[in-house]
């Protein structure tokens, strides 16, 4: 399926399923009408309340944010809570343990912290700005890791707001890490520990230019000692997608790139793997509605 196609079928999927509900939408369809009406986006009743308590108590250190589109019927944040939220919500985390594990991730200990939208400002000295945020945060009891991302419509890894803006010309600064504007007045830590865990490459242009995103996550599983998991729907081609036979998209050139040892650290699973699970194995009352949505 192409990119586009994709699109046009979850807006049309999307917009079907807020005319059964009776929802107030806006002109195109596949948008809630308010932004205020996000919980009509979220299927289970258990979520919303879950989601409202996570966003009110989080410490200061470590903020929730609802993104500006959780309204939107595309929104991958709105997707992720349908999927995977209900369980975290309910402390099921035997069930979000044994569909991590069908990535091949095989964590040892169980599952005891999971954690939408987890931040530390402290890994990348991030300071006050909305810092790098996790979308997927789980922990065992045998200090494992994984850094989950994950991807439903978007069609790439976000690029460096500075380079995006005009700012920058994307000049590798490998030799010279003051070419880089987020190295030298802001102070972050990206360039430091790319060096570290020897991520660098010699070509141009900055690796930030079109994989920002994917190494910061990236680097943030590396420096928890954890994984890096990528959730992603399997119709859409911009990060996997077959070509005669050999896998191809973002995510594989993004794997290609990395060093052996760590490219061992880095898993894939789909939504599609996670529903067929759920279908054989646990069968949620709410997995019907999310496939008539979605799927």
């Amino acid at each position: 399926m192409k990119a586009k196609q994709f699109i046009k079928y979850i807006r049309f999927k999307t917009s079907q399923y807020f005319d059964i509900k009776g929802f107030s939408k806006a002109k195109c369809g596949y948008i809630l009408e308010k932004q205020a009406d996000w919980n009509n986006n979220i299927i289970d009743s258990s979520v919303t309340p879950y989601i409202d308590s996570e966003v009110k108590n989080r410490t200061p250190g470590d903020t929730f944010a609802l993104h500006k589109y959780i309204h939107h019927g595309l929104s991958s944040q709105a997707c992720l809570f349908n999927l995977l939220g209900p369980f975290i919500a309910n402390n099921s985390y035997d069930i979000i343990q044994e569909i991590v594990n069908l990535s091949g991730v095989c964590l040892k200990g169980g599952i005891n912290k999971i954690k939408f939208e987890h931040t530390d400002r402290n890994i990348f000295k991030e300071g006050q700005q909305q810092p790098t945020s996790v979308d997927l945060y789980i922990e065992t009891n045998e200090d494992e890791k994984i850094i989950g991302e994950f991807k439903f419509t978007e069609s790439e890894f976000g690029t460096c707001s500075v380079y995006e803006d005009g700012d920058c010309d994307g000049l590798n600064p490998k030799n010279d890490f003051d070419l880089c504007y987020l190295h030298k007045k802001k102070g972050r830590e990206y360039l430091n520990l790319m060096q570290k865990h020897n991520l660098l490459w010699d070509s141009n242009p900055c690796q930030f230019t079109e994989f920002y995103q994917a190494y910061r996550l990236l680097l943030f599983a590396l420096e928890n000692n954890g994984s890096f998991l990528l959730i992603y729907d399997n119709r859409n081609p911009a990060f996997i997608y077959e070509d005669n036979g050999k896998q191809r998209g973002k995510f594989i050139r993004f794997l290609d790139l990395l060093p052996d040892k760590i490219r061992a650290k880095v898993f894939k699973l789909s939504i599609q793997e996670i529903v067929e699970f759920l279908e054989k194995n646990n069968k949620p009352i709410w997995l019907d509605e999310f496939k008539e949505k979605y799927i």
